[in-house]
Order: C-alpha cells, then structure tokens, then sequence
C-alpha cells in the first residue's frame, strides 16, 4: 500500500523548535506554586483544602490539574531544573509537531504547509511555559488533527474519549477540546447517516471521560470559570491587546482566515462549525488566543494558496507556488526522524541552563521574611513565595480562583488604595507588605513612614504598624 502521509517533516519541525526552546530560562511565576502542589500530592496525597496562603486557608481549591502539576513535579524530582527544561522542549517539540502535521493533512505541498503553520507556531511561542496549561495545548493539537483525519476515518473518533479522560486530568481547557469534539461529531452526524451510532457514542463517552477525574461532576465549575468568567484584573485573563505581539499575531491570524474565506472557494460546514466556536473562546481571554491559530492552522493550508492567487491576480502581480508534491518517505524514515528529534530535543534541554531566572522575584527578602500568616505580598510574587518560603504563607498566588470574592477584591483595594485599604489592612491582621517599590500601595507606606525591614530596586518589605 502506498502511503499518503509522513511524519518526517512535522517531527523534524518540532526537533527544531523543541531545542530552540531550550535557551528560554525557567520562571514562569506559576510553575513554582504548580510544583508545590505536586509535591504535595505525591507526598501527602490530593489536597482538596487550601494549605499555602492565610487568606483563604483551609478553604476548597481546584483539583482539575493535578497530573499536570505531578508530572511537572516528577521531571523536576528526576533531573531538577533540567528536567523542567527538557519536559517543556518535548512538549513543544510536540505541539509544532501536531501542528505542521494537521497542516499537511490539509495540503500535500510540505512547504505550503509549513508556511501555513508558521502563525500558529508563533502564537503558541507565547504559551511556551512551564505549566499544565502548555499539556492542553498539546492536547488540543492532537485533538485537531484527530478530528481532520476523521473527516475520511470516521473510526478515528473513538481516540477521542481517551484524549478528553487524559486531559481532563491535566488541565480545564478540555471543556473547549469536548466543545470542539461534539460539534464535529454531529457535522459527521448529519453528513454521514451510515456512522451516526459512531458520532454519539465518541460524544457520549468523551463526556463520560470528564467524569473520571478526583474532581467529578465538579470539574464542569473549573471550566466554566476559565472560559466563562475569567478574573479580568489578571493580564493574561483580559481580552486580547492587538497592541502587544500575541495580540499582534493574533490578529493577523484572525484577518488570515476572514480574508482567506473570503477569497477561496466556499468555506464547507465542518470548517465554519469548528473555526467559529474557537475564535469565540480566544477572544474571551489573552491566555487563550493560541487556540484559534491551532485550529486555524489546516484551514489556511488548504484554502490560503488559492486565495493568495487571487490576490495576486488582481494586483498583477505574478505568482507561483510550489505544485509538486515529493516522494512520501517510507516508515522506517519517520522512525528515524523520530529517534533523532527526540533525542536533539532531550540532549538540549540536559545541557541547557537549569537554574531558574529568578531576576523578577524577591530573592533577597527570603532571610528577612517573618514566619506564619501575615504578609502581603504582590500578585506576581505569590508562586515564589510558595515555593521558596514556605514557612510564610502568601496572601494571593497564581492558583487565583481559590482567592475570587472577599481575597480578590480586598487585594484589588489595596494595590489600588482603595478608600477602604486601611480597614482591609486591619480586618485581615496584616502584618507585612511585600510589594514593588513603584506600586502605590509602597508609595503610600514609604509616605507615612512605614518601618521597611528590607529593600532593593525591585522589593520593599513595610512593617504594617497598628492601624486601630
């Protein structure tokens, strides 16, 4: 049987951009309270209770990443920071790989793919951190490619509902994976009567597989917090800024598949009812923005070539693209493409720069801390804390949603003084203020004289006196 497909080119792509990702230093602020939890679920067991921070101790927390965060934590167990590095560079080495693979599924001309891949490449470059987070993504790429290829192998789906039962467990953005994957099922439904029973049930059991997580039905209020009703005080949980480069990217994606629809030939169901949905969920949030371009991904591949053809006809403007399309390579050579990728990627990340960059945090407050409940600390510091000082539980970290309500707003008071940000102070007991020497709620204590324990360019430690 002649094959029609190979991996060779995606995994090569994904080799490359997998050690490439190496030279980023470890830091993302998250990671550090994600590994604390890890940590913790490995030693002590699945913590249902808050146990790092005085301002919401003791209450619920989320559990909806908790293999992600064990599997960061085991990486980091194995080979320290190095294996942070290199679990990260095998994850994007295997988002690019889905990504140019969904591509070329769409368009046999391998460079036209790739070109057609690149905007989606670069807007994950984004998401390249050391979270679950970056696990969904994975897992969405899969999923896009799984339900591309199921367009001609109905079969295909029933890969589905063990995608969703492992991403469940890793990260809450497989409410959007299940969205995506029901909504192809019933476009397969309604054009293909011969493989309905096929479609429910891959339907029905990927909803039964988020039912198998330690969080159980209760998973459903994690996703829908992320999608729905997300903190917009927190950056990466705004709408998207054109003005930044992600929102730059993404919006050049967006204008992509507008105008390429526009131009090519008759956009076909499946592609509006997958492509649509997703491009709402991206706007809802910056975090979430690399969605679309994934999924956007194969539909640019196939369509974008004739629409640039028109472009360039009307401007007259001569154009050529490849139209030949080479030799598939056998699958012994995808094997060996694979062995060489993933060796590349793993030996990069073992040699790469394992400490993490801790330029962003307070490193030089740990010695002065004072232990116990207390300390206010800043918003991006919080994960550090977690990690660092554990004996000095934090105010808010980036776990977030365990703080929404009275811990949310009463710390929006204080980095905004608020008229009430003396009495939030004194309600809470606090005790100490770590915080950016520029924010106002610094300016004001160093205004009325605040004892500061310790201090540099990019810290300040306030004694907070007794303010009855």
């Amino acid at each position: 049987m002649t094959r029609t497909f190979s991996w060779s080119l995606p995994l090569v792509a994904g080799g490359i951009f997998g050690a490439l990702s190496t030279l980023a230093t470890v830091g993302d602020p998250d990671l550090f309270w994600h590994l604390a939890q890890g940590r913790q679920t490995v030693t002590d067991g699945l913590a249902r209770v808050d146990t790092f921070s005085w301002s919401v101790n003791g209450l619920p927390v989320l559990t909806d990443q908790w293999l992600g965060q064990v599997i960061w934590y085991e990486a980091y167990a194995a080979l320290g920071w190095n294996g942070i590095i290199v679990l990260r560079a095998l994850l994007v080495a295997a988002i690019v790989a889905l990504i140019a693979a969904a591509a070329l599924t769409a368009q046999r001309r391998p460079i036209v793919a790739i070109v057609a891949a690149l905007p989606a490449i670069a807007l994950t470059r984004f998401a390249w951190t050391e979270r679950p987070q970056l696990m969904g993504l994975v897992c969405f790429a899969a999923l896009i490619l799984l339900l591309r290829a199921s367009a001609e192998r109905p079969r295909i789906l029933m890969a589905a509902p063990l995608l969703i039962l492992i991403w469940a467990n890793l990260h809450a953005s497989f409410a959007l994976g299940l969205a995506v994957a029901a909504i192809a099922c019933g476009e397969l439904w309604l054009r293909r009567p011969d493989v309905r029973t096929l479609a429910f049930g891959a339907v029905a059991l990927s909803i039964a597989a988020t039912l198998l997580t330690p969080s159980g039905i209760s998973i459903w209020t994690s996703a829908s917090g992320h999608f729905l009703s997300p903190p917009r005080v927190i950056q990466e949980e705004g709408v998207p800024d054109v003005t930044q480069p992600y929102g730059f990217v993404f919006a050049f994606v967006v204008l992509a598949v507008l105008v390429t629809a526009q131009l090519s030939r008759p956009t076909e169901l499946r592609e509006v009812a997958l492509l649509v949905p997703v491009l709402f969920v991206s706007m809802t949030a910056a975090r979430h923005t690399p969605f679309f371009a994934v999924a956007s991904a194969p539909y640019l591949a196939a369509h974008a070539p004739q629409a640039i053809g028109v472009i360039a006809a009307r401007l007259r403007i001569p154009a050529r693209l490849p139209t030949f399309a080479p030799r598939v390579p056998s699958l012994r050579v995808d094997l060996a493409t694979a062995a060489i990728a993933l060796a590349a990627v793993i030996a990069a990340g073992s040699i790469a720069r394992g400490e993490p960059n801790l330029g962003p945090y307070p490193a030089g407050v740990l010695s002065s801390l004072p232990p116990g409940p207390g300390v206010v600390n800043d918003y991006d510091w919080g994960g550090f804390l977690i990690w660092y000082a554990p004996a000095t539980p934090v105010f808010i970290d980036g776990r977030l949603f365990p703080y929404t309500g009275d811990a949310l707003r009463d710390y929006e008071t204080l980095v905004s003084l608020g008229p009430s940000w003396r009495e939030v102070l004194t309600r809470r007991g606090a005790r100490a203020l770590l915080v950016k020497p520029a924010s106002p709620l610094a300016v004001r204590a160093r205004d009325l004289r605040w004892p500061i324990v310790a201090e540099s360019a990019s810290f300040v430690l306030f004694i907070v006196p007794n303010l009855r």
